[in-house]
């Protein structure tokens, strides 16, 4: 065997190494680049310049430096006719690469990429930089920005729902230009969400914006990297305050265009008082802070799923919560809160009314590295009544009672007891409240003090307990149906109006059992604008023994009325089972009756404390007379409409159920308008098409936007009234197609209610060309008004370019095309008829009915 010595080895090994790293440095024979190819523009991955509308050569040149030989290349191709570069190619090493513009009269701007190739092992790899080259009249690169401006201009009416039904349509052209600071990498928000706001210190100048497609960086995503600068017009959305944070929500995205793709986050924000974060909604900030005591060497993220919000506190003892969602458990779930404190930055996002800090990504949280200091909360000693926002605290109080997140205190001021609600939101099950055997004990709170709602409201609070309470509370004040609804009416005008009450409640209990909580709440005859009454985070162990649909009666705290959802919560203090006074639920709502041939329902219903014998009903309202009661049980009820409906208005009338006189339950009734007394056929394939007067319809029976679906089934065809939306979609209105009758929805929403009703079209066979066909509406032709772009639908007086062509489209009815777009049923909450470019963006193709002879 040979043998080397260990030196002699190593020296060998290290020469081969260098030669194989010289070889792999240096350009090959053929001039080509080994090894992986590098390439910046001023020292980063994108650099920005600018000249004047005047033209000329701009001053300021671009440093390229790589390794591998670059090109250049438009993104635009005709940008080239204006925007002219030194070189369309450079090899490794530096260039200082100029441009010249022609003179302009309007502002405009090039994007340009540079590639640089090498090769490893005969594969080419590739590496890019960018450069926007920008003329305007100032030849400066800055981007003038205009958010506050624009927000300034916007109403958000409350809509917490997610989809758009309360909100706002922007109708009129408004190009909204910012600086994205969310982050999708670090996934601090919604994947579909972006905050814009300005490059400013001053508060309100932040906005969310919700787009129906996604802003990350795949494929068909947008690409709106932080710290970029976009516009887009908000023409098209809706703006709402959505659970406090004002946003604009597209159903169908906007054209968006980048202004400039490099990181232009403004300077975080300061803000030194917590309580005003909410002031800077959607904007960058930071928080000179430390994490409370609890939470050190947690991580961030800390859950198995949903919302980890971490509480941090300033010196002078307020605080605050980080706020981490589960798409950013990727990175914060392995990051460890520091005994540290330090300035923490973040967007501010809006949580139970109070403004959150949300972290983009780890760099954020990188400034926590100072030694932890000593918070020194200073508290005013007040009483319940003069309580204020603020750090506050109240002696000689009482509890009166609790629920899993709360308790209330009570205190008698002047002669008059008043209320005030302490919250803590981080106690997570049954058993977590400390307080919960401390009702009747007094006590002494202290806190921060806030509005929620109108009503004044404790968080982060601490609590000393002392012996038996000598305060008596006075007589509860009965909240029948028609106290509720007073209640609730004055908060709903005047917010200032909101108090807690200790009220007595009657109604017929419901439990709504979960896998890890149990939902309780009240059904109270009478109530109308009042949709529900609940107990707020109710005990379990208060309702043992009680089941649902049992008649209680309960004393409890009234908690405001929660306007965005029709709710009054109650603070439950006793409930007990009413034996004596009778109830009756419907346990079954009826479906709209057709027009045509209706058939009768059963509808079930239960009592309590009365038998089934003694109940009556009787049909009420306006067309009582088209309704009839067919018959009836000690378990249900059976109902049919009298007839036909050949008008052209539903029928309504209310069912009710009286035991005495009295009416205890109730139930409404309608029968749906037909379009005619005529009958249709359906035409959902070519060989069943031919032309004449035709209504269009694209189909559809539900549609889920995000959480939330919207179901159309049974009225699935969502026919064209003949007219275009502003936002060149065809509108329509959606009908139930069953046994060759079209019955219109009956519950369409107000808006529309005001388009019409289903109007006829002429599809028309263009000669000389199969299956393709004009399509009129009022004498005019259908046609997309723009090659190639989503959603510009019109109608004109000629047919240039106006002509469709018609494919079948298997299961999915019939696909037709015009002008590089598609037309066909979008998912959507209104106006279903839309044009893409894309055939896969629609959920199915359009039909037609012909009227019958």
């Amino acid at each position: 065997m040979r043998k080397m010595s260990f030196w002699k080895t190593l020296f060998c090994s290290a020469m081969a190494v260098a030669a194989f790293s010289a070889c792999s440095d240096d350009d090959t024979n053929d001039g080509g680049y080994e090894g992986i190819p590098e390439i910046t523009v001023d020292g980063g991955g994108s650099a920005t310049i600018a000249g004047s509308l005047a033209g000329g050569k701009i001053e300021q040149s671009v440093e390229v430096v790589s390794k591998g030989d670059w090109t250049l290349s438009f993104d635009k191709a005709d940008d080239q006719t204006w925007c002219t570069p030194s070189a369309l190619s450079g090899k490794t090493g530096t260039t200082q690469l100029s441009f010249t513009l022609a003179a302009a009269e309007t502002e405009r701007q090039a994007s340009i990429t540079l590639t640089a190739t090498g090769y490893v092992e005969g594969i080419p790899v590739t590496k890019k930089a960018s450069i926007t080259v920008k003329q305007n009249e100032g030849g400066t690169t800055t981007v003038e920005t205009n958010v506050k401006e624009i927000r300034d201009r916007l109403d958000f009416p409350v809509d917490n729902a997610s989809g758009t039904a309360n909100a706002k349509e922007i109708t009129e052209s408004m190009v909204i230009t910012g600086i994205v600071v969310s982050d999708y990498v670090g996934n601090n928000i919604n994947n579909h969400q972006i905050m814009l706001t300005d490059d400013t210190a001053e508060p309100g100048a932040g906005l969310m914006i919700r787009f129906k497609g996604y802003v990350g960086d795949k494929d068909t995503d947008y690409h709106l990297t932080r710290g970029s600068i976009v516009s887009f017009d908000l023409k098209g959305g809706f703006s709402k305050s959505y659970y406090d944070t004002y946003q604009v929500q597209f159903e169908a995205d906007p054209d968006i265009e980048i202004l400039d793709a490099s990181d232009n986050t403004p300077e975080a924000i300061e803000v030194s008082d917590p309580a005003k974060l909410i002031d800077y909604q959607s904007q960058y900030v930071k928080v000179y802070s430390q994490p409370i005591e609890s939470i050190r060497g947690e991580m961030y993220y800390n859950v198995s799923s949903g919302y980890a919000n971490q509480t941090f506190e300033t010196k002078n003892g307020s605080t605050f919560q980080l706020s981490f969602n589960s798409y950013s458990s990727s990175w914060a779930n392995s990051i460890e809160i520091p005994a540290k404190a330090g300035y923490i930055k973040g967007c501010v996002s809006i949580n139970q009314g109070a403004g959150n800090i949300s972290p983009r990504n780890a760099s954020d949280l990188e400034g926590m590295t100072e030694d932890l200091f000593t918070v020194s909360t200073e508290y005013t000693k007040t009483t319940i009544d003069q309580l204020g926002e603020g750090n506050y605290e109240i002696e000689d109080a009482t509890i009166v009672g609790v629920h899993q997140k709360a308790v209330m205190f009570a205190q008698e001021n002047s002669g008059t007891v008043n209320y005030v609600l302490a919250f803590e939101n981080n106690w997570q099950d049954q058993t977590a409240n400390p307080y919960i055997g401390a009702v009747g004990k007094t006590a002494t709170v202290k806190g921060e003090s806030a509005l929620r709602y109108g009503l004044y409201q404790f968080s982060n609070f601490e609590v000393t307990t002392g012996g038996d309470s000598s305060l008596a509370l006075p007589e509860p004040e009965t909240f029948d149906a028609e106290a509720i609804e007073k209640y609730a009416s004055e908060i709903k005008a005047d917010e200032s109006k909101a108090a807690y009450k200790y009220v007595k409640v009657s109604g017929i209990l419901g439990i709504e059992k979960g896998a890890s909580y149990n939902t309780y709440t009240l059904e109270i005859p009478g109530l109308t604008t009042v949709e529900t009454v609940a107990f707020a985070y109710g005990l379990d162990s208060y309702f043992e023994g009680l089941e649902s649909g049992d008649v209680v009666d309960a004393t409890g705290f009234a908690l405001g009325y929660d306007t965005s959802n029709s709710k009054l919560n109650i603070l439950l203090r006793e409930i007990d089972a009413n034996t004596t006074t009778p109830a009756v639920t419907f346990t079954k709502e009826p479906e709209p009756f057709a027009a045509t041939d209706p058939q009768q329902q059963t509808l079930p219903y239960v009592v309590a404390n009365v038998a089934a014998s003694e109940v009556t009903f009787e049909i009420v309202g306006t067309n009582a007379d088209k309704f009839t009661v067919v018959s009836h049980t000690d378990k249900d009820v059976v109902v049919n409409a009298a007839g036909n409906n050949e008008t052209d208005a539903a029928y309504t009338a209310t069912l009710v159920a009286k035991v005495g006189g009295e009416t205890l339950a109730s139930v409404d009734l309608k029968q749906a308008a037909p379009v005619s007394g005529d009958g249709y056929t359906l035409i959902s394939s070519l060989a069943d098409l031919t032309a004449g007067e035709l209504l269009m319809a694209g189909m559809l029976e539900s549609y889920k936007n995000d959480d939330n679906t919207i179901t159309y089934a049974p009225y699935s065809y969502h026919i064209w009234v003949g007219t275009i939306s502003s936002n060149k979609d065809l509108e329509t209105v959606n009908y139930q197609y069953e046994s060759n009758q079209l019955t219109l929805n009956p519950n369409l929403s107000d808006r529309d209610k005001e388009k019409g009703t289903a109007a006829f079209i002429t599809v028309e066979a263009v000669s000389g060309k199969t299956n393709t066909y004009y399509i009129k509406s009022g004498g005019k032709y259908l046609k997309s008004l723009k090659e190639a772009t989503n959603r510009s639908m019109g109608l004109v007086d000629t047919p240039d370019g106006a002509e469709w062509l018609f494919e079948d489209n298997g299961e999915k009815g019939i696909k037709i095309s015009n002008n590089g777009v598609y037309l066909g049923t979008a998912g959507a909450a209104y106006d279903l008829l839309r044009s893409y470019k894309s055939e896969s963006t629609l959920k199915w193709g359009v039909c037609f009915f012909k009227k019958n002879k």
